[in-house]
């Protein structure tokens, strides 16, 4: 009997002695198959030392919130001297209640822990980062990204035990949310994840890629910055809110993850500054842009060649650099709205704003301070900040763009007031093809059609009329003639007052057919004239055919067009004896026999009458003819 009570009696101590885990009923098992529980209560927490799964008895030192860092927990102050370091080691443990029985259930692992954690479920291992040791000190760092899973019993339960070792980070403890899923669910949350971040990666690489281009093809510095801080941006979403890095490349250290981290923590102030120095030199006036730029690219060096736990604590001085960064740009750029008002002002402190938004949420989450509802702003921050630039960029390349048309217009007008006096198909013909190209000494030897008008006797008819009457009729003549000459692919060579030598680069055809036109339209011309209170004026034509020399030539830093040849000279002569023979037309038989030969084989040939003159009127040493047509007099 004394037996029997002394068995009882230390079976009732022995249950005293068990002490209650933390429990943490599951609000509503059924949801979690479409959606998550984000589980913050206490857990229980035991400093220094790793309890076994299978250890109910031993007490634990806190009962704390998770997440939070072991930093400022209230231990004694001999721990609490390792523990604001955030290095040292400890246990934490949570029962989950609610669940339905026997049913999986996922939770992300990644990075709940620094810097090695170990996760088990009642007694199984279900999770592993690196290797946590209670020495923490021989802890060794690796973070996994992975899922960790567990079954519930039958009773709809589960008791979470998490191992925790850090020895160089500056914050420790059960850093990360815990998200609890059913398998099922966490796998297609984890593929919309995947594509979330794949297309914010694409966003960010697209920008990149456009601001390369654009940079090696306007040799812009604004592009390389801009490229540069996208870059140094997305290296944040690569290895931290969503490690991309380590699911291509499952071998990377912990270590080299850190120091990509980094990166966008220490690059940001220094290419954000380049940049917006770059859009607008006025922001940096009295600050050289460089001077605010050079402690990010100093801090960069260090963070690869310091050791990481060195690195790991200047963190927060670059977090505090950055965010003073933007909030001196932000200042100097709404400096500038009051005074310019310009799209680039604006939009810098819009972008600002953005990421200054996504930069406190990140900050904010780290130190477990509720921002909208938990979400990770940074990553949707970030996109808009490349895209904002980027439709900047894009306003500027528009801009640049509409501006290039303007003075592509501008060139094209002035263009074609240059080639008024130097005409385009002259310069075709010495082998330029603009302008600019028109260059002194250029020639060319090409046979030709030549045309010589002139009027008649328009100095005497000139002096009866008023000055601008006269210019008016010179204007009026050309306009109606210039068409005709350009029809039959003729060009104006020179201008002499009233008369003009006209050339058909080796051709002879056109320039008869062109003649017999001319004085087609000299008929309804001189009505024209007679209506306006103008002299009828009649017009002589010459015509030859024969070898020019076209080319350029330079007096007093004046270019001029060129043209010399005998056959020229020829063909004056003969426009001249227009006037003696009283003929409209008078073409030298070198013109005829070459149009005779190019007509050779048209139907019909050429449709004029040709009247010889007698050699004793021609001035020159070929016969010569007068040409006219049913619509012309044979008489000038």
């Amino acid at each position: 009997m004394k037996k029997c009570i002394s068995v009882l009696l230390s079976m009732f101590l022995l249950n005293l002695s068990i002490f209650a885990v933390s429990t943490y009923s599951i609000k509503d098992a059924d949801a979690l198959k479409l959606s998550s529980e984000n589980i913050i209560t206490d857990w229980d927490f035991y400093w220094g030392k790793f309890v076994p799964p299978t250890d109910t008895q031993t007490k634990p030192d806190l009962v704390i919130q998770v997440p939070s860092d072991w930093n400022k927990y209230k231990l004694p102050d001999e721990i609490k001297q390792i523990t604001k370091t955030g290095k040292g080691s400890g246990t934490y443990r949570l029962k989950l209640t609610n669940l339905r029985p026997n049913q999986k259930y996922a939770f992300p692992a990644y990075r709940l822990g620094y810097t090695a954690f170990e996760i088990f479920a009642d007694q199984t291992l279900i999770f592993r980062s690196g290797s946590p040791n209670e020495k923490w000190e021989n802890t060794i760092a690796a973070q996994a990204f992975d899922k960790a899973v567990f079954t519930a019993d039958e009773n709809g339960s589960v008791t979470l035990t998490i191992f925790i070792s850090n020895d160089f980070y500056r914050k420790g403890g059960f850093r990360g949310s815990f998200t609890l899923y059913e398998e099922e669910t966490y796998a297609k949350y984890h593929t919309r994840q995947i594509c979330s971040y794949s297309i914010f990666s694409g966003i960010l690489i697209m920008i990149v890629v456009f601001c390369i281009l654009n940079s090696i093809f306007e040799k812009s510095k604004a592009n390389i910055y801009l490229a540069c801080l996208v870059l140094t941006i997305y290296s944040r979403i690569a290895s931290y809110l969503f490690p991309l890095l380590i699911a291509m490349f499952p071998g990377i250290s912990f270590e080299l993850m850190l120091r990509i981290e980094y990166i966008s923590v220490f690059f940001i102030p220094g290419f954000i500054t380049l940049y917006t120095n770059e859009l607008n030199k006025n922001i940096f006036k009295h600050i050289p842009a460089w001077i605010i730029a050079l402690p990010s690219f100093i801090l960069f060096i260090l963070d690869f060649t310091l050791p990481i736990g060195i690195t790991n604590r200047m963190v927060p001085l670059m977090q505090a650099y950055m965010f003073t960064v933007i909030g001196l740009l932000s200042i100097l750029f709404a400096i500038r709205i009051f005074k310019d008002r310009d799209i680039i002002s604006i939009t810098a402190i819009i972008s600002f704003l953005i990421l200054a938004f996504g930069g406190i949420g990140d900050i904010l989450s780290i130190h477990h301070v509720a921002f909208l509802k938990g979400s990770h702003p940074i990553t949707p921050a970030f996109v808009l900040f490349s895209l904002t630039q980027i439709l900047f960029m894009a306003s500027m390349q528009n801009k640049k763009y509409l501006k290039t048309l303007e003075v592509n217009s501008n060139l094209q007008e002035t263009n074609k007031s240059w080639y008024r006096f130097v005409p385009e198909d002259f310069l075709k013909l010495i082998n330029n093809k603009e302008i600019s190209d028109f260059q002194p000494g250029e020639s060319k030897v090409t046979k030709a059609g030549i045309l010589s008008a002139d009027m008649r006797n328009f100095t005497a008819e000139c002096e009866k009329l008023a000055p601008i009457q006269v210019f008016d009729m010179l204007n009026i003549y050309f306009k109606r003639i210039t068409p005709i000459i350009q029809k039959y692919d003729g060009i104006i060579e020179k201008h002499f007052g009233d008369a003009i030598i006209v050339i058909f680069p080796e051709r002879a055809e056109p320039a008869l057919k062109c003649a017999l036109e001319i004085q087609e339209a000299m008929i309804e011309l001189r009505e024209e004239f007679a209506s306006r209170g103008m002299p009828r004026i009649r017009i002589g034509i010459g015509l030859h055919y024969g070898n020019i020399i076209l080319g350029t030539g330079e007096s007093n830093n004046n270019i001029a067009a060129v043209s010399l040849s005998d056959d020229i000279d020829t063909t004056i002569i003969t426009e001249e004896m227009t006037k003696r023979c009283m003929k409209p037309i008078l073409a030298t038989s070198s013109i005829i026999k070459a149009a005779d030969i190019e007509t050779e084989f048209t139907e019909g040939g050429l449709q004029f009458i040709r009247q010889r003159i007698p050699m004793k009127l021609s001035e020159i040493d070929q016969t010569v003819f007068s040409i006219y047509n049913e619509k012309i007099e044979n008489f000038l």
